[in-house]
């Protein structure tokens, strides 16, 4: 089992354990996972890291796949957790790290505190496939949207669960959608604001000083706002941003709705046009009826 952690690149390991992907392999596999699953310092998470990642080549088998990544928070301090295909943490198996020496300790009084001077974190690369379209959306927005917001929540889910990405091909990830809406009747005054998508949209009422007394502030921005695909962590993305003007926050939740599948389309056409000009094999086509049929039981 020493063996598999010889191998610097995907490639290597992946022809190394195509070589003998018997069940014998496996079971030994998932031996060390569980040997290893609380880990108690980062020599044992870099190992952790090539397991799962041995696993996700040969198969799971019977048991529950995860992925095992590392990253840093915004305060630049690292965190490790493990995941599954829906994205949901086990919690007991996250971990916080601070800097010790010239290696990492876990946050924990009894975590192992020993210096194995190593100063890089392992972080799962071959990740499982998971859903292709996620996105975040602004804290604010207007009160009308409010059912809207709920009901994106239950879409979230429905898209996380039902799309096929095991289908879908493994040379592209995500779609990352930014969606941000307009916040004209916040109570607070200081962050109230509207989106245009053109100069003429904007009412006289509202020109002249930006945020002025009870006024929102406005701002014009393209009803999208469409990324170059990028790598970044191993995955293939395109980042979206989808700006919404008041008048969206207005109308009816059949209408809005109705709007958002057809944004959602015409992304993924878009992503189509993208992956076909750099010549990425991915099934955009099964994405997008996946996506329709999601929308129509939404």
């Amino acid at each position: 089992m020493n063996s598999i952690h010889e191998f610097e690149t995907i490639e290597e390991l992946k022809e190394f354990l195509e070589s003998d992907s018997s069940d014998e392999l496996r079971t030994n596999l998932l031996k060390e996972f569980d040997g290893l699953v609380n880990y108690k310092n980062i020599k044992e998470w870099n190992k952790l890291v090539r397991i799962c990642e041995s696993l996700s080549i040969i198969g799971w088998g019977k048991r529950e796949a995860f992925e095992a990544t590392a990253d840093k928070w915004i305060n630049g301090s690292y965190y490790t957790e493990i995941r599954n295909k829906l994205f949901e943490q086990k919690l007991e198996w996250s971990k916080g790290w601070s800097k010790q020496k010239n290696t990492f300790v876990i946050y924990e009084n009894e975590s192992d505190k020993t210096n194995y001077e190593i100063s890089i974190f392992a972080s799962q690369r071959n990740k499982l496939p998971k859903s292709p379209i996620r996105w975040s959306r602004s804290g604010n927005y207007q009160k009308s949207l409010q059912p809207l917001i709920d009901s994106l929540e239950v879409l979230r889910n429905k898209v996380i669960r039902e799309t096929r990405p095991e289908l879908y091909g493994n040379s592209f990830s995500y779609i990352g959608l930014n969606l941000y809406f307009s916040n004209h009747d916040s109570g607070d005054l200081t962050v109230r604001s509207e989106y245009f998508h053109k100069e003429e949209d904007i009412p006289t009422n509202l020109k002249g000083k930006k945020n002025e007394g009870d006024m929102p502030a406005y701002y014009i921005r393209p009803k999208f706002k469409i990324g170059r695909l990028s790598t970044k962590k191993d995955e293939l993305k395109l980042v979206v941003t989808r700006h919404f003007t008041r008048e969206f926050g207005e109308f009816d939740l059949i209408k809005q709705k109705e709007i958002l599948k057809i944004d959602f389309i015409e992304i993924i056409d878009t992503l189509s046009d993208k992956l076909k000009k750099k010549k990425v094999d991915y099934n955009t086509e099964l994405l997008k009826l996946d996506t329709i049929k999601i929308f129509s039981k939404w």
